[in-house]
């Protein structure tokens, strides 16, 4: 990661922390619907990196409590995301499949971005 690249992130994380994302108001059964959807996602990312954390912030904007993973900090994350994404790049969404289909990886943080408004927003 170039150094340009990481103050941002930096920055962005530092920001993160002061503003909090105000998520999308939904009646209880919608967010129980939405929670038992997002226990199937999980998202690998890097705190410093700045589309992690613009994913991360869009899952809260849309009520989404997925599983979140930093691989830097712990190495077994890092270990599933090269054993079933077959490379270590974050961010990373992995999204369960249903009815036991395999997992689906998605990689890019614009693709990510897409899926989770597609599949999430109002």
């Amino acid at each position: 990661m170039s150094v340009k690249r990481r103050m941002q992130g930096i920055c962005l994380m530092f920001a993160d922390t002061w503003f909090k994302v105000k998520p999308v108001m939904r009646s209880n059964e919608e967010q129980c619907s939405l929670d038992r959807e997002s226990r199937r996602i999980q998202l690998y990312f890097c705190k410093t990196c700045p589309t992690s954390i613009k994913i991360k912030r869009r899952c809260e904007k849309l009520g989404l409590r997925v599983v979140e993973k930093d691989v830097q900090r712990v190495d077994a994350y890092r270990n599933e995301l090269v054993h079933g994404g077959g490379e270590v790049r974050v961010p990373c969404l992995r999204v369960e499949g249903r009815n036991g289909q395999d997992p689906r990886w998605l990689y890019e943080g614009e693709n990510i971005l897409k899926y989770l408004d597609r599949r999430f927003a109002r």
